[in-house]
């Protein structure tokens, strides 16, 4: 593997030096890439038997700068991509020495060399990238350091080989983590990986360059990142847990007050300082017992909320109690029969209106009826009378003329 390995380079070597890039054999392979290309296309030229350059102390940037000086064709001032970004939601820190930048390689700050040429401007928004500049003079190279740009830039970069030695996040062993759902690559970043815990939490896991170890993206370690927080703790955006508010859900009648894990339930008494919930200044009715009677009288305050009385309704075919001594459990039902009796009465009512209105109908329609049928009898009877007159008249007149 080790041969091939270096076979496989020395082609890309050749590849180089017909145009691509520049090859200098060294115990760390370095490759200059003359055809500029912005930031994230230079990092894929790069895989995958190389990554863009750490630049992570004064000896690896000397190697670097004599790889530079090499070139047959430099001269003056030049600029080369090296794997040096801050992305969108990282801010810029000029109190350490990447100035909140990290390594693409291993999303790490790992460095001893604070060489900048120009310092970024703060910012928590904006994604910067980084490129080596200095000037060749023709012996040595001066007034060299890192700058920060924008990424969409088209530049020369600079490529570094892998090598078994050096430490990579694929020597990192998968994680185990009880309570998780699913670890798997990130799809944007190979060097990361994206874990769900079964709570449904997300989260970011890096591997460390140096200590060949998962870490979570802020540097803090993933020892019991998915595990159940104690009562009255919650995990944060962080996996830490912390307490709970439980009061957001107002679980007292009175105030709540939270604490540390857990919560007390509040009320302000008579004078308006705050009391324990359950105390008896926090009882506003209080109900009054007293003694059977024959023993001395005395007025017992009960704070325990008083039930309401029921009342029980006994059918015929039930035993009613003959004794006083008998338990009376008494319910009541008045609200419910009123719901009921209301829209009863009004049934009924209803349906005697309707009754009233048909019999009314029916007898108007009768006592018609009735007037019409004398009306044609009295008709046919003055037809008859009429008749009766003409045939007497006529016979009168017959009976005269016969005389004559």
């Amino acid at each position: 593997d080790v041969l091939w390995t270096r076979m496989e380079y020395y082609w890309i070597c050749l590849w180089s030096v017909l145009g691509v890039g520049l090859c200098v054999p060294d115990d760390e392979h370095y490759t200059l890439h003359l055809s500029p290309l912005n930031f994230d296309k230079a990092l894929e030229a790069c895989l995958p038997a190389s990554f863009l350059t750490k630049v992570a102390s004064m000896e690896e940037a000397t190697k670097i700068l004599k790889v530079i000086a090499n070139m047959p064709s430099t001269e003056g001032t030049f600029e080369f991509w090296v794997g040096l970004r801050k992305e969108k939601l990282d801010c810029v820190k000029n109190d350490t020495p990447l100035k909140g930048f990290k390594w693409t390689v291993d999303s790490s700050s790992d460095t001893q060399l604070d060489q900048w040429k120009s310092l970024p401007k703060p910012t928590c928004t904006v994604i910067h990238c980084v490129f080596l500049s200095g000037e060749f003079n023709g012996t040595e190279i001066v007034n060299w350091g890192f700058v920060p740009s924008t990424c969409k830039t088209n530049r020369p970069f600079i490529c570094k080989q892998r090598d078994e030695k050096m430490p990579f996040m694929d020597q990192c062993l998968t994680p185990h983590i009880l309570e998780a759902r699913s670890i798997r690559p990130d799809p944007n970043n190979p060097h990361k990986l994206d874990l769900e815990c079964l709570s449904g939490q997300l989260f970011k896991l890096t591997c460390s360059a140096t200590t060949l170890k998962w870490k979570r993206d802020d540097g803090s370690a993933i020892d019991g990142i998915c595990a159940s927080c104690k009562a009255g703790y919650v995990r944060d955006g962080s996996g830490n847990c912390v307490d709970n508010d439980e009061c957001r859900d107002q679980p007292c009648k009175g105030q709540c007050v939270n604490t540390e894990g857990s919560y007390l339930c509040k009320c302000r008494d008579k004078n308006g300082n705050l009391q324990d919930e359950g105390s008896v200044s926090c009882n506003e009715l209080p109900v009054a017992t007293f003694t059977p009677e024959g023993s001395d009288n005395y007025l017992v305050q009960d704070h325990t909320p008083t039930p309401k009385p029921t009342i029980t309704i006994f059918l015929p075919d039930q035993p009613t109690p003959t004794s006083p001594t008998d338990d009376i459990e008494i319910v009541d039902k008045s609200g419910e029969q009123a719901k009921i009796f209301i829209p009863v009465v009004i049934a009924v009512m209803t349906l005697v209106f309707l009754v009233v209105v048909v019999l009314a109908t029916v007898k108007c329609c009768l006592r018609r009826r009735s007037q019409k049928l004398a009306m044609k009898t009295a008709e046919k009877m003055a037809i008859k009378r009429a008749e009766a007159s003409e045939e007497k008249y006529s016979l009168e007149n017959t009976n005269e003329k016969e005389a004559t």
